[in-house]
């Protein structure tokens, strides 16, 4: 007699997904857990009484500071800032999503993580030079150095996560 038990029972094995990946995955979804309460908060608190609150209340205590403040906050239009923390909305969207599938160990969330990570920039060429150039007039120059700091640390921080999850592209299916 012929042993099928065995037979009956074998089936593919799931296929396994690194750790490094489920770290990635991890740190992604809390980055962008953040960025989307941030860019939420952005939204909301955008009006321009909360705006000008913040400016009365600076100048009660230096005057100069909120008189630079005025100028930073009124260097982008009110239509400017949504449309920026929408892009910065979806950006983030389009980024756990592709953490998500990449989760799953499909390929194509590698590129919509991709997309996901390039759309912020995209929002910040559209209208942040203009806000760029506010800030530093705020901070006396030291501003824009600032801010440019800032946006080179996150683009290491994107370049590092794409090549950290391109390495992991050999685990993952189509």
């Amino acid at each position: 007699m012929e042993n099928t038990t065995d037979n009956q029972f074998a089936t593919t094995a799931a296929p396994v997904r690194p750790q490094f990946l489920k770290v990635l995955c991890i740190l992604t979804w809390i980055c962008c857990a953040f960025m989307f309460i941030s860019a939420i908060l952005g939204m909301v608190g955008q009006s321009p009484e909360k705006q000008q609150e913040k400016i009365d209340q600076m100048r009660e205590i230096n005057p100069e500071t909120a008189d630079q403040m005025e100028v930073v906050l009124n260097a982008e239009s009110q239509s400017e800032k949504m449309i920026s923390s929408i892009i910065n909305l979806i950006g983030v969207l389009l980024s756990a999503y592709g953490a998500i599938m990449m989760w799953q160990l499909k390929k194509t969330g590698f590129y919509i993580y991709i997309i996901g990570e390039l759309v912020p920039y995209a929002g910040f060429a559209m209208g942040g030079a203009k806000a760029m150039s506010a800030v530093g007039a705020m901070a006396g120059g030291m501003g824009g150095a600032i801010a440019g700091i800032a946006v080179g640390i996150m683009l290491i921080f994107d370049i590092a996560f794409i090549i950290m999850y391109g390495v992991n592209l050999k685990y993952m299916k189509k």
